[in-house]
């Protein structure tokens, strides 16, 4: 069985720099037998950014986001994957606020304040 790989574009617009790289990127992806599922932030529904809530830190929710919007399926597809691709434009000397809101939330999940 092939390799899945998620695909993240977090730039707004479509056709030009960062969605032509996700896309020749997907290309090479396919190219060598992986199934690529992309994500296009700027389409998705509603979402936020880390909200601090530390419900991925209960024993029970251990490394997965209680968030729940439109970031959920993108977290999830991205748990289950073998590889990433994402892809965002430098505006003013930083990535995009929609790659900064999925790096958190996927970040701040695997996070732990213990010392073992």
């Amino acid at each position: 069985m092939g390799k899945t790989v998620i695909a993240v574009n977090a730039g707004p617009r479509k056709g030009w720099n960062t969605d032509t790289l996700i896309t020749e990127a997907i290309s090479g992806a396919e190219s060598t037998g992986a199934e690529v599922k992309r994500f296009d932030l700027y389409r998705l529904e509603r979402y936020t950014g880390c909200i601090s809530c530390f419900g991925c830190k209960r024993e029970r929710n251990k490394g997965h986001c209680v968030c729940r919007d439109g970031l959920t399926p993108v977290l999830d597809a991205i748990r289950a994957s073998d590889g990433l691709i994402i892809g965002s434009p430098n505006y003013l000397g930083a990535l995009t606020a929609s790659f900064r809101a999925l790096y958190k939330r996927l970040v701040f999940q695997n996070l732990t304040y213990s010392r073992q």
